[in-house]
Order: C-alpha cells, then sequence, then structure tokens
C-alpha cells in the first residue's frame, strides 16, 4: 500500500450523541463524557465526527441473520441493557459503525478512533459480556477491503473470545490479545500468527504487550482495543496504574507509526469497580485519545 506521511492535523474521531445511553452502565455512559472533554480541547487537535450505522447487511458479514433480527426486530434473550428500546438499537448500530468509519479515516491519514465500547466478546450468534456486535471485526473486515494483512491488538482486561471466534480462521488477521482476567480466554490454534496472554504480575504487563506487539509485525492496518480495566482502580490488576497505561498507549501509537501502519482504537473496557468515578473512567480513556492525537 502507499505510505502514509507523518500524523499531522488533527485525529478525527468517531462520536455522535447517540453513542450515550442513561443506563448506569459504564459501557454505555462514558462516551459521552469523553466526547465532552475533547471537545473542550484536553486531548489537544482532536475532531469528532458522526458515523453512520452500520447495516443489517454489513452485520451479516460477522453475525447470524436470526440474532441480528433479534436484536433489531425483536427481543433478545441477552438483556444486560435491560429490553432493547429503539436508543439501544441505534446506540449499537452507530458505534459498530463508528468502527468501520474510523478505519476509513484511518487509511487516509494514518490515525483515528472511535468513543466505541462493548465489542470483543460479540459472537456470531450472541452477544455477552456488554458486547453486543463485534465493532473489532468489522472494522478488520472493512480494512482488508484495501490491505491484505490486518492486525487486532486487544488490550481489555478481559480477553476477546468473540474476535477470536468470527475471525481466529481467517489467515489475513493476526490477532494479540494480552489480558489481566481469564474471562473469555481463547486458543490461538495458530500460534505463528496469534499471540494470547495473561499476565497476573503487573511488573510484567508492559513486556507481555511487547511481546504481542511482536507478533503483528507485517500488518497493514492496526486495531487497537485500548481497555482500561486492566488499571488497578478501574477493576484490573494491582501494580497497572496510570502511569503504566500512559506509557501503553505511547508504545502502541510508536509501533505503529515507526512501522508507517495505519491504526485505529476503541474505548474497550472501564469501569467504577475499584472506586474511581463515571468522569475518573473517562479520563483513563483521555490518554489513549492523547496519545493517538500528538503528531
Amino acid at each position: 500500500m502507499t505510505a502514509l506521511p507523518p500524523f499531522k492535523g488533527p485525529l478525527e474521531v468517531a462520536y455522535c450523541p447517540a453513542y450515550a445511553l442513561d443506563t448506569g452502565m459504564e459501557t454505555v455512559m462514558k462516551s459521552r463524557l469523553l466526547a465532552e472533554m475533547l471537545e473542550a480541547g484536553e486531548a489537544g487537535a482532536v475532531r469528532l465526527f458522526a458515523p453512520e450505522p452500520a447495516t443489517e447487511a454489513e452485520l451479516g458479514q460477522i453475525h447470524d441473520v436470526a440474532y441480528i433480527a433479534k436484536v433489531l426486530h425483536g427481543t433478545d434473550p441477552y438483556l444486560e441493557f435491560g429490553s432493547w428500546s429503539r436508543e439501544g438499537v441505534a446506540s449499537v448500530l452507530l458505534t459498530t459503525g463508528g468502527m468501520r468509519d474510523a478505519v476509513k479515516v484511518a487509511l487516509q491519514t494514518g490515525r483515528a478512533g472511535s468513543l466505541s465500547s462493548g465489542l470483543h466478546h460479540a459472537r456470531r450468534a450472541y452477544g455477552t459480556g456488554y458486547c453486543t456486535f463485534n465493532g473489532l471485526a468489522l472494522a478488520a473486515l472493512e480494512g482488508l477491503k484495501t490491505v491484505g494483512r490486518v492486525g487486532i491488538l486487544d488490550l481489555d482486561a478481559h480477553f476477546g473470545g468473540g474476535t477470536a471466534e468470527i475471525l481466529g480462521d481467517d489467515a489475513r488477521v493476526v490477532l494479540a490479545d494480552v489480558s489481566v482476567n481469564s474471562f473469555d480466554q481463547w486458543t490461538a490454534r495458530d500460534g505463528a500468527r496469534h499471540y494470547v496472554e495473561c499476565v497476573h504480575d503487573a511488573e510484567r504487563y508492559l513486556a507481555a504487550v511487547e511481546r504481542a506487539c511482536g507478533v503483528l509485525e507485517g500488518v497493514e492496518l492496526l486495531i487497537y482495543n485500548a481497555g482500561m480495566d486492566t488499571h488497578e482502580n478501574a477493576g484490573g490488576l494491582k501494580g497497572i496504574t496510570t502511569e503504566i497505561i500512559c506509557r501503553r498507549e505511547a508504545r502502541v501509537v510508536a509501533w505503529a507509526t515507526q512501522r508507517n501502519v495505519p491504526v485505529l482504537f476503541a474505548l474497550a473496557g472501564g469501569y467504577k469497580w475499584g472506586g474511581l468515578t463515571l468522569e475518573g473512567v473517562a479520563r483513563l480513556h483521555l490518554e489513549t485519545v492523547k496519545a493517538f492525537a500528538r503528531e
């Protein structure tokens, strides 16, 4: 693919107010607070843009038709957000579509993002773990329309078993998944192409991230699931501090920049379980945007 210039100009991030729902669940609330921080200039030069919602045809590339119909047109037994209201359906379609549109921007400018959460646990036939549609998988398929090899770096506190189920056998996709909790763990059937590690010692966390990045050599687009639930106060591992999170984000951006690989991010997990407020969770996610926004 054509070499990209160094990152320049404002970072473009997909978001619109319909992303956020007042449900009490961080997954669907925190994007609003983060967007307000970005609009106030707290991450520097960032431009928010409204994405187009994912279509049923697009969702059909990654999910079973019956499951899509349950969410969009009926009652789905997976009700972690309560019954599917019109607002709930609009939200998941937009946050999924935001990942697709962020790919398009990243391929043009070198980097992008979407304030999307609740993606990587979603399977073909059902949602789980606060994830409904797998926007990471849709983003990868969008990228493969232009490039030959896509990497997904998942640094959520929990594994992305849904992404592995949907894309794990696609030889064009490389999965690198580092977690601090065994929830949704999966086994890499192709150890040369995928990387899976659960870290239990905070002092070894960044080294594991480095090993995961090593597996991604040769990808032409990187999709980064930037989980904040790894943080010791956001549901994660004691010893993973804000400083470590900042070093992690800087390393991911540097890895992509040094290799001239277009890169985009999603928000992934981040919770109040460790005593943070919702604003505190949003401020952790702000560190990801800051890292991507730096020219």
